[in-house]
């Protein structure tokens, strides 16, 4: 539920029921809810089973906390539109709920959450950058926008300070979250939305119902394998996104092998815009409309580059760090254009956006390394924000980072590789060790280098960033991977409080000795 907001306006949910061919008796609602945990009175409590849980056996603690009606999901066609009474209570049973529910939600919402216009990023690494970018540029050319994602729900008004307007648990919130916060930022005044699209979102049809037209690419490296099992099948759900229903345009990196994929997948049926930044013009830029980046330069903070395009070339100075900053940047342009936007109002507007938290986010020292604070584990990610990372500085470049514990396992070591082939130096520490050892992590992390001599190991996470850039010089650079904007650590089952960019921020201005 978005912050301090009510419930949206809806309709009657019997009117709505009967379309389904289910009769009940009319009843007061107040909103949809699928965790009974946050069920307030008058709720429809929506039982599904889940990957973790069932919420078939919460229903009685639903109805004790004032469930006003409870639909249940059945695989039996014909108990459908059954109806039983607890405690007064109608439990309805609905035939494979899940294929219907985005449906339901929209219409119980009136179709308010349909009125916007709608983009999904989806990819390993990007998708809250590319979000945001989508959201502030839409509003810095006119058209209010709204982010929904790994950093909750923000609204976006054309000026330098978004809004937060609700909280996110899931990079994907569940589809009744996603309309009810789509609900939010229609009445905020948005026109326009983008989503961050998971696997795990995109396998659980959690997008479903919504009005999503445009979707975007990435890239596609290792992750999630602890869900996935194997890569294909991650990259399978990704491309779930193509099956959208509305979904007509597509926005593809093409200098990611899976980009090709996705455009044979996409059959020619889709509008397809196809970004890269590779040192020569890719073929494919004369096969579909196209955005891409050359002669890039990098500088203290920000990068220069020539982007040439199907809608024109323009010379491109974006105060933001990093290679793939670009690619972050083609993509949202891409998608804004594909959705009506003119290519040279955008551009128009670059030079005022603003980094995203916790994302290649700069801090500077005027005594030690500037530091920058990433959210990047996974291994590409580590790979990218290292290499980006040293295209800022000639001295050396310092990375601090973990493994989060009770995950995919496997990457820990090949993150270790990464960061002895592109980082100079390496402190090994805490990140999430939830409820492992972090020091089995940390062991495990270190069986992918080979020089041990270039890694120093702290278990405390500020210990470790504070060595760092007390053993560091000026015009070192450290990177700081992992947490990004998030605001805890998770250690043996209890969040503990923590803001990475707050520690980093005090210690180099100087307010941490």
């Amino acid at each position: 539920m978005p912050i301090g907001s009510l419930p949206p306006s809806h309709a009657s949910i019997s009117i709505i029921l009967a379309e389904y061919d289910i009769e009940i008796k009319e009843v007061e609602t107040n909103k949809f809810t699928l965790d009974s945990r946050s069920l307030e009175n008058g709720d429809v409590f929506i039982a599904l089973k889940g990957e973790m849980s069932d919420g078939r056996d919460y229903i009685n603690k639903a109805i004790t906390k004032g469930a006003s009606l409870v639909i249940v999901d059945t695989e039996d066609v014909d108990a459908h539109g059954k109806i039983t009474l607890n405690q007064g209570i109608q439990v309805i049973c609905f035939y494979e709920l899940t294929k219907h529910l985005g449906q339901l939600v929209a219409r119980y919402y009136l179709g308010l959450s349909r009125k916007l216009f709608g983009i999904a990023v989806t990819g390993t690494n990007g998708k809250t950058s590319v979000a945001q970018l989508v959201a502030s540029l839409s509003s810095l050319v006119g058209t209010k926008a709204g982010a929904i994602g790994t950093m909750g729900v923000q609204f976006f008004d054309g000026t330098q300070h978004n809004e937060k307007i609700g909280e996110t648990i899931n990079t994907t919130p569940d589809v009744i979250s996603a309309h009810s916060f789509c609900c939010a930022l229609k009445n905020k005044g948005a026109e326009r939305f983008c989503i961050e699209a998971s696997s795990h979102g995109l396998h659980q049809n959690r997008l479903q119902g919504l009005n999503i037209t445009t979707g975007i690419f990435t890239n596609l490296t290792q992750d999630h394998l602890d869900y996935h099992q194997t890569m294909d099948k991650y990259a399978a759900a990704k491309r779930r996104l193509m099956a959208q229903h509305g979904l007509n345009s597509l926005v593809v990196n093409i200098d990611d092998q899976e980009g090709l994929t996705w455009i044979e997948a996409s059959g020619g049926q889709k509008q397809v815009c196809v970004y890269s930044c590779a040192a020569e013009r890719p073929s494919l830029c004369g096969e579909h409309v196209y955005l891409w980046a050359s002669n890039l330069r990098y500088m203290h903070s920000g990068c220069t580059f020539l982007l040439d395009s199907s809608w024109g070339n323009y010379d491109i100075n974006l105060p933001l760090i990093g290679n793939f900053n670009i690619y972050n940047l083609l993509a949202a342009l891409g998608a804004l254009v594909l959705q009506g936007e003119h290519l040279q109002e955008l551009v128009n507007k670059i030079g005022q956006l603003r980094g995203v938290p916790g994302r290649m986010e700069l801090f500077e020292s005027p005594q030690h390394a500037n530091i920058i604070v990433d959210y990047a584990h996974t291994p590409d990610a580590l790979k990218q924000a290292l290499i980006s990372a040293k295209q800022h500085t000639m001295s050396n470049l310092i990375v601090v980072f973990g493994c989060g514990g009770d995950r995919d396992a496997s990457k820990r070591s090949v993150m270790g590789e990464v960061s002895e082939k592109w980082a100079d130096i390496v402190y090994l520490t805490q990140d999430n060790s939830r409820s492992e050892s972090p020091d089995k992590i940390i062991n495990d992390i270190e069986l992918g280098i080979t020089d041990k001599t270039k890694v120093h190991k702290y278990i405390d996470r500020e210990t470790a960033i504070k060595q760092a850039y007390l053993g560091s010089k000026n015009g070192d650079l450290i990177v700081v991977a992992g947490k990004g904007h998030e605001e805890y650590l998770e250690i043996n089952g209890v969040r503990e409080y923590y803001n990475e960019r707050d520690y980093v921020n005090k210690l180099t201005s100087g307010n941490i000795l």
